[in-house]
């Protein structure tokens, strides 16, 4: 039987009644307030709406240039790009094992053709996918330095691992772990987001495995996940109410954690930090079983029961109101503040290519071929997600409706919930 065994962090939510007004569990700059909708630039003499955000992978630079020797998109590409791609994890269902059509991107390029022109768009935040953690990439402090002078807010997905471990900060980067955060916290653009699908030792151990016997025999991953909680929140990366800068990603959840992640939710939530609970991503062939899995009856109706208690919960708690709920709708990001990057954001892969969404790779969400042969603001225009944004919406629903999330989540919960709060 699976428990959850939590970091050492105290409850700093206050309590039911004098939560403050105005407050949402969400990561900074992760979804937007309606107060920026609408917004617009001006770019060659045409009004552009606003884009706020974008998701993107940048390869360290000696990865990218080994793997830019091979003909794009070769199979010789591809299998070396999923062979060497650099991370110490070997998590089912990588986001990372993906097929590539072209050239790496080199961060000068990510530069040149994402962020600087995304600057003129009115760009507020990115978030890093990969390949492998960003936290072990060696540019990774030349990087963060650039989006420092930008005050670019940049959301860092990793399993937490290496910021709790001497051994792979060491290895990585030649300091202690402590280091490491003190290094990365004191940026004060930085958003972690820490990969939590259980807080149990042994699912954690299968769940995100090492890649290799060296790192098996010198990293304990559920220690070092939660000691590395622990240090960002003594940082202060869960203290602002209004700036959460720190969130557990539960994603995906599955049959295996299902039944531990609503107590996850909770312990989040009252040391205000948000915890999210999308059922899996479908983008890449690492999400493929993950997303069949997704697909089943017995499942969908799991996550939908899981969906209504914990939006009920957070409403005794205080953190959200039903009126918030009925306005918003419900949606994947269960109780925190629902996902609007599809109207303000794209996602931009690690061979250029441009997608709606990190979360589906299929065809019909393809943007661009590769960003690099057309202006970023051209991209933008030319996208769905530049006409959803007309639509002002708060809860874009998501890409994975009607692959990993049913079409009748969002009425079958809304109806749910009302009738368990007597509605």
């Amino acid at each position: 039987m699976y428990k959850n065994i939590f970091p050492n962090i105290p409850v700093i939510l206050p309590p039911k009644g004098k939560i403050p007004k105005g407050y949402r569990l969400r990561a900074r700059d992760w979804s937007f307030d309606e107060s920026l909708y609408g917004q617009f630039v001006e770019i060659e003499g045409e009004q552009i709406r606003k884009m706020l955000t974008v998701d993107v992978d940048i390869p360290p630079t000696d990865f990218a240039e080994f793997i830019n020797q091979f003909e794009p998109g070769s199979p010789e590409a591809n299998e070396a790009f999923a062979k060497y791609f650099p991370c110490c994890h070997g998590c089912f269902g990588c986001f990372d094992e993906t097929a590539i059509k072209n050239r790496l991107l080199t961060f000068p390029e990510v530069m040149t053709h994402i962020i600087y022109p995304g600057t003129k768009l009115g760009l507020r935040s990115i978030k890093f996918l990969g390949p492998g953690e960003f936290i072990l990439n060696p540019d990774l402090f030349r990087i963060l330095d650039e989006f420092e002078k930008l005050q670019i807010v940049v959301g860092i997905f990793t399993k937490g691992i290496i910021l709790g471990s001497d051994y792979l900060a060491h290895k990585y980067h030649g300091v202690g772990s402590e280091a490491l955060i003190r290094r990365l916290t004191a940026y004060s653009v930085t958003n972690f987001y820490i990969g939590g699908r259980s807080f149990d030792p042994e699912l954690e151990k299968r769940t995100v495995p090492a890649r290799t016997k060296e790192v098996r025999q010198n990293v304990i991953n559920h220690q070092c996940r939660n000691r590395a909680i622990e240090r960002l929140a003594a940082l202060g990366m869960n203290a602002d109410l209004f700036h959460q800068r720190m969130t557990i990603q539960c994603n995906p959840v599955t049959r295996e954690n299902i039944d531990l992640v609503e107590e996850i939710y909770r312990w989040g939530a009252e040391r205000n930090i948000p915890v999210y609970l999308p059922p899996t991503m479908v983008s890449g062939k690492g999400h493929r079983e993950a997303d069949r899995l997704a697909n089943d009856l017995e499942f969908e109706e799991k996550y939908i029961d899981l969906a209504v208690r914990v939006y009920a919960w957070a409403i005794d708690r205080g953190i959200l109101t039903l009126e918030q709920v009925e306005y918003e709708g419900t949606h994947p990001y269960i109780a925190v503040a629902p996902c609007n990057q599809l109207t303000h954001g794209l996602y931009v892969h690690s061979d250029g290519r441009v997608q709606m969404c990190p979360g589906n790779d299929a065809p019909g969400f393809i943007v661009n071929p590769d960003v690099r042969t057309t202006p970023l603001w051209k991209i933008w225009k030319g996208s769905k997600n530049y006409r959803f944004g007309f639509d002002k919406r708060i809860n874009n629903k998501c890409v994975k409706d009607g692959y990993s999330v049913p079409h009748r989540f969002y009425g079958e919960v809304m109806s749910r919930l009302k009738s368990s709060l007597g509605c």
